[in-house]
């Protein structure tokens, strides 16, 4: 775990919005994520929050950025937190009047801090991540979405798959759910997120 890094998020919840037959991609958005590793042969669970936004550039191009925070449980009395920030550029367009393919690269720049209470250590490194996926409006306020990261940080590269529903209130705000899987870890997402146009 101490060379794995589990995103929230934003790998694939910084894609396409679809809202009354419409995709927005200016919003800002809040996550929270529950998250069980067991790449060491045991499950340790984490959780952790998100933030982000995206934001057009032209009609099929946008910029995102997203921060997050994850502390794990307390593992063989080492307490595990990580950090990771993003920024970067999501393609997309539409194959039907319903839906739409997106493909997003990121930089990310990740941190590992690790303590037992008298001492601690940490690492950073930078890689990238790169996600594509698919998002389906079922009707004008529910939509599902399905895609794949590949998170490329400290030496090692993961792949991931994810699913996810999401219920809109009205034209800006949305809430989700999402579960994503992949490399021994697996995680639960809980999002709201606020169309800016």
């Amino acid at each position: 775990m101490i060379r794995k890094i589990s995103l929230l998020t934003f790998s694939l919840l910084i894609t396409a919005n679809v809202s009354a037959k419409e995709f927005s991609y200016n919003y800002v958005e809040a996550a929270y994520g529950m998250i069980s590793d067991s790449s060491l042969g045991v499950d340790i669970d984490g959780t952790g929050i998100g933030f982000g936004g995206s934001f057009d550039i032209t009609p099929v191009i946008a910029a995102t950025v997203s921060y997050e925070v994850v502390s794990y449980d307390t593992y063989a009395g080492i307490d595990v937190d990580t950090t990771a920030l993003q920024f970067g550029i999501t393609g997309h367009t539409s194959i039907s009047p319903k839906a739409d393919v997106f493909a997003n690269f990121s930089i990310i720049s990740a941190e590992i801090e690790l303590s037992n209470g008298f001492s601690s250590a940490s690492d950073d490194d930078t890689g990238n991540v790169i996600s594509a996926g698919l998002r389906y409006e079922v009707q004008d306020n529910f939509e599902l979405d399905a895609g794949f990261t590949r998170t490329d940080v400290f030496d090692d590269s993961s792949l991931s798959i994810g699913f996810g529903a999401r219920f809109y209130t009205d034209n800006q705000l949305s809430f989700r759910v999402g579960y994503s899987t992949g490399d021994d870890v697996d995680t639960i997402t809980l999002s709201a997120r606020y169309n800016l146009k």
